[in-house]
């Protein structure tokens, strides 16, 4: 079997329903290939999300879809001092992220995409003014082909092994995002707990050099729970690709690292770069002009790159960081107004908001109480 259209998207990701969805909207003819046999299954992302940013690129979950609204986030530190910054006006919710993909993928499919599940895309040749895609069983011959398989495409030097479950527990508290930070049991980043409901929480641990799941079952060591899912679910935290476009490849959303390096989560990002390459790809096949797609790249990185460099520079601190380093920092945080500020900020750009709160002098003091030379030196570059 065969057939043609003007662009085959790879990967029923977000990032690949929202450019199919852009995509139709503007004219194109758009073939889905997902391998697996549902839309939005298995579910690996935690789906926590700002609605400013959703509603910004015009994909604003349906109520049934949010799981919980968040009032604040709580840091803790290896001792277990507290950071706490007051969330309830920043339009943070967490998603049922299956269903959320599936609402997308009916806005696909009513603006005139194809979707096909259970259709792995293997050999691709590209040809001149044209792409070979074998999906399944079928060829098909297009203009382009959107790379949104995730983490399968990602620049490999970005991807951090994570296990993810799905628990009930008297201890999990509704309407708190929490993260503990320690470096020994989780280097270079960090456990979480994300509530999805009444006493309900999706929790995760990941570092470097760790067995992820061992540190989760060690997170969750002393606190009654029950567990409902376990996920084994790669995240990804180097940053932006080099190149969003070779040839006739696009790649979006976290096959193109359009991935926050601080916290792995990229729900408006990759919206946001899938919106782009949709508006980039239909202008080459209306206009002819197959180098145009280039054009996205620059685009994504005009609104984006200053909030990734800034995530970088974070991350690149926080690996070096001991737990010794990290109380430092903790009792920063504790002695500044810190949280005041960043409680009226944009969720979505936390790095540089972070950043700007705590201002050079806030940045001198944390370098003044870090252990490691390269770290005050990361600390404050220009």
């Amino acid at each position: 079997m065969s057939r043609t259209c003007d662009v085959v998207v790879a990967g029923g990701s977000i990032a690949g329903l929202a450019f199919a969805s852009e995509a139709a909207k503007l004219g194109l003819s758009v073939l889905v290939a997902e391998e697996h046999l549902e839309v939005g299954e298995p579910e690996k992302c935690d789906g926590l999300v700002s609605l400013r940013g959703l509603r910004r690129y015009g994909y604003p979950p349906g109520a049934e879809v949010v799981q919980d609204r968040i009032d604040c986030a709580v840091l803790h530190s290896p001792s277990g001092k507290r950071f706490t910054v007051n969330a309830d006006g920043l339009d943070v919710v967490v998603l049922d992220r299956s269903a959320y993909d599936k609402q997308v993928a009916a806005a696909a499919e009513a603006a005139g995409a194809s979707i096909m599940t259970g259709r792995r895309v293997g050999e691709v040749t590209e040809t001149g003014d044209s792409v070979t895609v074998k999906a399944g069983d079928e060829e098909v011959q297009a203009k382009f082909l959107v790379d949104a398989t995730g983490p399968a495409s990602s620049p490999k030097h970005g991807i951090l092994p994570a296990a993810k479950y799905e628990v009930e527990g008297e201890w999990i508290r509704e309407h708190v995002v929490e993260v503990f930070l320690d470096a020994r049991k989780y280097p270079g980043f960090f456990a979480w707990v994300i509530p999805f409901g009444e006493h309900r929480a999706k929790v995760g641990a990941a570092g470097r050099g760790v067995s992820p799941f061992r540190a989760l079952d060690g997170f969750l060591e002393g606190r009654s729970t029950t567990v409902l899912r376990k996920v084994a679910a790669p995240i990804y935290i180097g940053g932006p690709a080099q190149r969003f476009v070779r040839g006739r490849r696009i790649y979006v959303g976290e096959s193109a690292g359009q991935v926050k390096p601080t916290t792995a989560g990229g729900i408006m990002t990759s919206i946001a770069g899938a919106a782009a390459a949709a508006r980039w790809v239909s202008s080459s096949i209306h206009e002819g002009r197959p180098s145009l797609p280039a054009g996205y790249q620059k685009e994504w990185e005009g609104d984006f790159m200053k909030e990734m460099k800034a995530m970088l520079r974070l991350r690149g601190v926080f690996e070096k960081l001991s737990n010794q380093d990290l109380e430092g920092v903790f009792s920063v945080l504790a002695a500044s107004k810190l949280a005041q500020k960043l409680s009226k900020t944009d969720f979505d750009f936390h790095a540089t908001a972070l950043l700007g709160a705590l201002g050079v002098p806030g940045l001198l003091r944390i370098a003044g109480l870090v252990a490691s030379a390269e770290v005050r030196s990361l600390l404050l570059e220009r």
